[in-house]
């Protein structure tokens, strides 16, 4: 799939921007300086902002297309010039002027001389923009957005797919986590946008490790995200990040039952009649399937111990007749079909797993419950599962 530039994707922002401002400007308040500007002006000559409401008015009227947007300005230049004469302040007349401008070393010059005007105009920061990014500027390009969605929030949409873009250039990171410091909303929304885009996720996930988040449902997604693209371990490095786990990925031991951040902990199902939950204490797993219900209950992605090994479970499930429709399953990282399928057993002399296929470094344990139609409902408790290595 093709994916547009920084350059372009800005541009295609900045266009949309000045039509925007374009529409805002057909659209005129009542008052008399914006309402009838050429009034105003034959009135008194020296009102600067009816001189510049005069030539966004004139420079309007000539924009369609954003193709359009060189050649208005330059007819409205002349009252821009004046405007910005009259009135030194005026950000949109030193707009009009940078836009007509086809010289791009004195283009640049006046955006940079109305910057500092003003800050909070999106026609002169979007100009700012585009001379930033075609610079290769990620600071000023990054800071300058930060400037435009602080004062004008409702142009997210546009810019959004900018910023995730510029983040997919490993070099802009340091930049985003210096900025990304959670001090106005908009932080937040692109970070929760940012993660439902693929080709962003790997360079979120190192950047989620620079930043601090206060939000579980984004640092969710980016770990299930980076495990759906085959990113395992950069998914278990966030994982670790923001848990503080050190043990709990081991490829032995007790398994606990925590389920907070799937698929690094338990992933249970929670439907009308088929259920799993851990209990109050967090020591068992609850689980409760009426009849005609069953599937994947339970699922857990874990590093892929040395075989041979030993699945040690220790259960209450009842009624005991059914346990042939408990099954434990074995799925290696990224594939759909499990190498190992066994029924769980009354007994507690664990299921043996001799061999692992190759490449399989991690894998889905899941528990696979059925209760058939026409008979008992199933449930109880599993206390322990247990991974225990053997001697070859």
């Amino acid at each position: 799939m093709h994916i547009a530039s920084p350059q372009r994707l800005i541009w295609a922002s900045v266009c949309g921007v000045i039509l925007a401002l374009v529409l805002g400007a057909q659209a005129l308040s009542s008052v008399s300086t914006k309402a009838a500007p050429d009034l105003a002006v034959s009135l008194f000559p020296a009102n600067g902002e009816a001189r510049e409401e005069l030539a966004f008015k004139v420079f309007a009227g000539g924009v369609e297309q954003p193709e359009d947007a060189p050649e208005a300005a330059q007819a409205a230049s002349d009252l821009a010039r004046m405007a910005a004469k009259s009135d030194p302040l005026n950000p949109k007349a030193y707009a009009i002027l940078a836009i007509a401008q086809s010289d791009e070393a004195q283009q640049r010059r006046i955006v940079e001389a109305a910057t500092r005007i003003n800050r909070r105009d999106l026609s002169v920061q979007g100009l700012a923009l585009q001379h930033h990014l075609a610079e290769s500027d990620y600071r000023k390009t990054i800071d300058t957005l930060d400037q435009i969605l602080r004062v004008h929030p409702k142009y997210s949409a546009e810019f959004f797919p900018v910023l995730t873009q510029a983040l997919s250039e490993e070099e802009t990171i340091p930049e985003f986590a210096r900025m990304l410091d959670g001090s106005s909303p908009w932080h937040g929304r692109f970070l929760t946008h940012a993660v439902t885009q693929q080709e962003a996720l790997p360079n979120l996930a190192l950047l989620r490790q620079q930043i601090t988040v206060d939000d579980e449902r984004f640092d969710r997604s980016l770990i299930v995200g980076l495990t759906r693209i085959g990113d395992v371990d950069l998914a278990e490095a966030v994982f670790r990040h923001v848990t503080g786990v050190t043990d709990s990925l081991s490829s032995t031991g007790v398994i606990d039952w925590a389920a907070a951040y799937p698929p690094f902990e338990w992933q249970l199902v929670d439907q009308p009649g088929f259920r799993a939950q851990p209990s109050q204490d967090g020591k068992q797993l609850e689980i409760s399937i009426r009849p005609g219900k069953g599937g994947l209950i339970a699922g857990r992605l874990m590093r892929a111990p040395t075989a041979p090994f030993m699945i040690r479970i220790t259960h209450r499930i009842a009624p005991s007749e059914q346990l042939r429709d408990v099954r434990i399953q074995l799925t290696c990282a990224g594939q759909t079909t499990a190498f190992y399928d066994e029924r769980l057993n009354r007994a507690d002399n664990g299921l043996r797993v001799d061999a692992l296929p190759a490449d399989c470094d991690h894998f889905i344990l899941g528990i696979n419950a059925r209760a058939w139609s026409g008979r008992s409902a199933l449930g109880g408790t599993i206390d322990t599962i247990e991974i225990a290595p053997m001697a070859n």
